[in-house]
C-alpha cells in the first residue's frame, strides 16, 4: 500500500527517549523506498519529524547522539530557566547544528505540522512550522512538561504545552492534507492495548484502512529517561525490525522482548490531571 500511495504521511507519537524506536522505523521506511510528503510530530516524537521535513534522516543518529552526549543537569540552569534540567538549551544546540529555524520556509522542505495543547482550555492545536515566526519554540512547545522545563511556551500570545495530552496520534491531520496513506509511530506496544491517543482515550482503536501503525510487540523494557546510546541503539533496532515484520511479514526474535510489569497508566493519569486545567 505504501509504495503504491501517491502522497504518504509520517506521524510520529510522543514517549520521551522512547522515540528512540522511530530511528530504527524511519531508516527500515527509507530502505523500503517508501517517500514521505509530509511530517507530523507530538512531544519527543516532533524532532524526528522535524528532522524527515528538513531531508535530514540520514544525520538522525548523530542528531540524537550529540543530544545525548550533552550535560542534562546543571546547577547553574537554576537562574536562567529556574530548573536544574537543561533540555531547552540542549534541544537549542543540536536543533540549530542540524536543522536550523529557517528550514522549513526553504522550498524543498517537506511541510511539517507539530501537536501542542493549549493552557487556557486543554484544546489540541495543530501548527504549521511554516507558519510561526520560531519553528523551535514550536517544537519545545511540544516538549513541554515540568520540571523538565518550567517557562510555558508562547506562540501567537497563546500558552501551548505537551501534544500528547490532547492528540498524540494526529493521523486525521495526515488525512485532511491530502494524504491516501498514513504511518502512525508510537512505542505502546499491541499487548498493552489501543494506541494512546490523548486524555481519556488511552485504547484508540485505528480503523482506516489508509492507516499503517507500526509499534512494538509488547511494553518496552527502557526507561523514558534513558540517555546511554548504546541501549537507544537496542531500541532504534527493534523499531527497524518491527516495521520489516508489520511491512514485510518477517518475524525477528528480537521484537518479542517485553518489559516485566504493568504499564505505567495510572501515573501518566496522574501527571495528566496535575498540569491540565480542570475545568477540561
Amino acid at each position: 500500500m505504501l509504495r503504491d500511495a501517491k502522497r504518504v504521511g509520517y506521524v510520529f507519537s510522543g514517549g520521551s527517549s522512547r522515540c528512540a524506536f522511530q530511528i530504527g522505523v524511519i531508516e527500515a521506511l527509507a530502505e523500503l523506498g517508501v517517500r514521505p510528503a509530509l511530517a507530523i510530530g507530538v512531544s519527543a516524537g516532533a524532532w524526528n519529524a522535524a528532522l524527515v521535513a528538513a531531508h535530514c534522516e540520514s544525520r538522525i543518529r548523530y542528531y540524537w547522539r550529540s543530544f545525548m552526549r550533552m550535560p542534562h543537569i546543571d546547577l547553574r540552569n537554576l537562574l536562567v530557566d529556574h530548573s536544574p534540567f537543561r533540555f531547552r538549551k540542549m534541544h537549542e544546540r543540536t536543533f540549530e547544528r542540524f536543522i536550523g529555524r529557517d528550514r522549513f520556509k526553504q522550498p524543498d522542505a517537506l511541510p511539517l505540522f507539530v501537536s501542542v495543547t493549549r493552557f487556557r482550555d486543554g484544546a489540541n492545536v495543530i501548527f504549521d512550522a511554516r507558519d510561526v515566526d520560531d519553528p523551535l519554540q514550536l517544537l519545545l512547545a511540544t516538549n513541554y512538561l515540568p520540571p523538565f522545563y518550567t517557562h510555558r511556551p508562547v506562540i501567537n500570545g497563546e500558552m501551548y504545552g505537551d501534544g500528547g495530552i490532547s492528540d498524540n496520534a494526529p493521523y486525521e491531520k495526515a488525512l485532511a492534507e491530502g494524504c491516501d496513506a498514513v504511518v502512525v509511530v508510537t512505542q505502546k506496544g499491541e499487548s498493552e492495548g489501543g494506541l494512546f491517543k490523548r486524555k481519556g482515550d488511552y485504547d484508540h482503536v485505528v480503523t482506516d484502512p489508509r492507516v499503517v501503525v507500526i509499534r512494538p510487540r509488547h511494553r518496552l523494557p527502557f526507561s523514558f529517561t534513558e540517555r546511554r546510546w548504546d541501549v537507544l541503539d537496542v531500541l532504534a533496532r527493534i523499531g527497524y525490525l518491527r516495521t520489516r515484520e508489520i511491512l514485510l511479514g518477517e518475524d525477528h526474535p528480537e521484537t518479542h522482548v517485553r518489559a516485566e510489569g504493568e504499564a505505567p497508566s495510572a501515573r501518566a493519569r496522574r501527571i495528566l490531571r496535575a498540569i491540565i486545567p480542570r475545568s477540561t
